[in-house]
């Protein structure tokens, strides 16, 4: 049978047509299945570090609303004291208004016409669900513990009623966290706003802690957390006593704040999930003696012990039970004032944020598969539109097959050769060859795509080079730090470093010296002109130079004489320079030398005479002059002396107002830790810099802290 020749030249041309097109198919398919298999990795694992991130600043956030709350409240108690104290100092007034009384709200018609409903103000019932209860923003209520007669207090009460519009005014202006306020008295007089009822009968505000504690007290005082005997709720109490011009107390103005509402808990759990746990923690020394995390406040406390009023809370230790993640929580948390870490908590992989300040930490524990969730999420998402892709490019090839047969093979050829073309330039790339240059033209839309890829090719290869150069000024600033703090005779030393970007210029360092007079030891602190990785090339080259010489005995100022010549040749021109503080001790002397180059003098504290001085000199920055001659200066040091040499990043430091820190507070913090090790005293002077500028630091930060022992 002969088979027609349009027949022979249809199978010769489909054959054609669809062999390239096949294959390219194919190869395009392996390297999309490859390039997914990466990208949902690399997505996962950016979403992950986002999602963790994320978690982590909603501590910072929620520590920032607690302190930023506190300070609200000791404005708003401190005003309510002082107008309590006026209205008490008046003549009561005169008025045939009967007073409310808190056992009015049992009685509909005895009940303020504005009591309503308030969902900030709720109280748990037998079944431990929360009810909202009725509350009067119009005025307060007045609660009189046992054995008061009314006919005695009847001239306080109309005195403590003249508070009300200030009251509320102070209500409105602070954010509501579901609190109330109270203003009680010794006579056994309490008034409560918003006006509420539900006191126990037997409920005298003279007994309770926070109550005794005021009395005490000529100031602010947080109370133990306990159960509100209207609501049923944990509370905390703020307490701030009210005494006349002779000191005499007459009472005290308190406000009870919900913890649930103190930590966020409800909105937290929202964003997050119902499995989040929040914690208001501090560390204190536990029974074995080893630091413990005692819990503060929680987001719930489920005991039926804690809804009996008169019964206190009892204190809780965070993973009592689980002594590894304990210390690790402990450990990261004396390291860092915020950070996250993964541990198993109750058993489970959870992931664990937390943000502290001087006195409280803020600690928020997910379980791991929350926080994996929308990692988890965006990756199947990713292969689920790959499945879709693939099922539409098998759907697509079907009928490719049918339009290849007319179209034949001169189309596939022109379509498939760009494509192809730009595989291989990919490869190219791939394999660090950055030359790759697309020539073709097709005057249609292809051209977009080539030139799109040719104009990708430098920018990639400049974000390459870009992010090589911060790898190295990273390693080349971690190299340039001591690993750890250095234990000479007669010596406590400590440094630390902040800096404001990923790399920078400030440097300090210890370096053990060949001296003819024994054993010693270098101390340096540098501060290079500008930031980034030519200010840490800079610096690198400064260390090189100390250490190398680190062995020749060399008196101080010929060491910086000899550094400041080869530095002025290498920096000639650059417009870069160097200010050193250089120091030198020997063991187990009180004598310390100096060379000061261009920096700042070292601050000089003696407890003894309670008295500062300035290790000073004279000497131009490093890099600057050649030949140029130093001097070396010398001084002995007493038993307790405190030296601080530091950078301008410190004392040049600016507050949101404006503000610089100033030496002057730096020398108060010295004169207050002077007695402490160098490391509390180090850590003292950067975190007061650190709260000074909450907004993050302008400058680098370096601080070393020699104390004589």
């Amino acid at each position: 049978m002969k088979i027609p020749i349009r027949f022979k030249f249809f199978i010769v041309l489909l054959a054609f047509s669809l062999g390239p097109l096949l294959l390219a198919r194919a190869f395009t398919g392996r390297t999309a299945d490859s390039m997914v298999r990466k990208l949902s990795a690399h997505t996962r694992s950016e979403l992950l570090d986002i999602v963790t991130a994320e978690l982590q600043h909603n501590a910072i956030t929620l520590l920032k609303i607690m302190e930023s709350g506190g300070q609200s409240m000791v404005l708003g108690s401190d005003s309510i004291a002082h107008l309590a104290l006026t209205v008490l100092e008046e003549a009561p007034p005169h008025s045939s208004k009967p007073a409310c009384y808190s056992i009015d709200f049992y009685d509909p018609e005895a009940m303020p016409f504005d009591a309503v409903e308030s969902p900030e103000y709720v109280k748990l019932t037998r079944s431990g669900k929360a009810k909202p209860m009725m509350v009067s923003f119009g005025q307060p209520a007045i609660h009189m513990a046992e054995g008061v007669d009314d006919n005695k207090v009847a001239g306080q009460i109309r005195q403590l009623e003249r508070l009300t519009p200030y009251l509320r005014n102070i209500h409105d202006q602070l954010e509501s966290y579901g609190y109330t306020m109270q203003v009680s008295l010794e006579s056994g007089v309490m008034l409560t706003y918003p006006g509420r009822g539900g006191f126990p009968r037997a409920y005298d505000p003279r007994q309770q802690e926070w109550y005794k504690r005021s009395r005490k007290s000529h100031g602010h005082v947080w109370a133990s957390p306990v159960v509100e005997p209207t609501t049923k709720l944990a509370v905390t109490t703020f307490a701030t006593p009210i005494r006349d011009k002779n000191g005499r107390f007459l009472g005290t103005v308190s406000m009870d704040i919900p913890l649930t509402n103190i930590l966020h808990a409800t909105s937290l759990k929202s964003k997050w999930s119902e499995d989040l746990k929040t914690y208001m923690v501090v560390r204190h020394p536990r029974e074995d003696g080893k630091e413990g995390l005692l819990i503060v406040a929680q987001e719930s406390y489920d005991d039926r012990a804690t809804r009996r009023w008169r019964t206190g809370i009892k204190a809780e230790w965070l993973a009592e039970n689980e002594p590894e993640t304990l210390d690790k929580l402990v450990l990261a948390m004396n390291e860092s004032e915020n950070g996250f870490l993964e541990l198993p908590f109750n058993e489970k992989p959870s992931v664990c944020a937390f943000a502290s300040n001087d006195h409280t930490t803020i600690l928020l524990i997910a379980p791991a598969q929350v926080v994996q969730h929308l990692p988890d999420q965006v990756v199947g998402g990713i292969d689920s539109l790959m499945d879709q892709m693939r099922n539409i490019s098998f759907f697509i090839s079907g009928i490719m097959l049918i339009v290849v047969g007319v179209i034949a093979w001169f189309g596939s050829q022109a379509i498939t050769r760009p494509i192809l073309g730009i595989a291989a330039a990919a490869k190219r790339i791939a394999a660090g060859d950055f030359t790759v240059h697309i020539p073709w033209r097709n005057n249609d839309e292809r051209d977009v795509l080539i030139e799109a890829f040719n104009d990708m090719v430098p920018k990639l290869e400049e974000h390459m080079l870009i992010s090589k150069d911060l790898e190295l000024a990273k390693e080349v600033q971690r190299l340039l730090l001591p690993s750890n703090e250095p234990e000479f005779g007669g010596f406590d030393l400590s440094g630390g470093i902040s800096y404001c970007d990923q790399t920078g210029g400030d440097y300090y360092d210890f370096i053990d010296m060949n001296s003819r007079q024994g054993k010693a030891l270098g101390v340096v602190l540098g501060d290079v002109s500008g930031h980034g990785v030519p200010a840490a090339l800079v610096m690198a080259a400064t260390r090189g130079q100390l250490h190398s010489l680190s062995q020749i005995p060399l008196e101080p100022h010929v060491r910086i004489r000899t550094i400041n010549d080869l530095l002025s040749e290498d920096l000639d021109g650059t417009g870069r320079f160097i200010t050193m503080f250089y120091l030198r001790l020997h063991e187990n002397s009180d004598k310390v030398t100096w060379v000061r180059a261009g920096h700042d003098p070292a601050v000089w504290y003696s407890p003894a005479a309670d008295s500062f001085d300035e290790l000073n000199g004279d000497g131009i920055a490093l890099g600057v002059l050649p030949e140029f001659q130093y001097d070396s200066y010398n001084a002995k040091l007493a038993g307790g002396d405190v030296l601080v040499l530091a950078t301008d990043g410190v004392w040049e430091a600016r507050n949101t107002e404006g503000e610089m820190f100033g030496k002057q507070r730096m020398l108060a913090i010295i004169r207050e830790n002077a007695h402490n090790d160098a490391v509390t005293i180090r850590r003292a002077i950067m975190g007061a810099v650190r709260a000074f500028h909450p907004d993050g630091q302008e400058d680098d930060i370096a601080v070393v802290v020699i104390r004589k022992l």
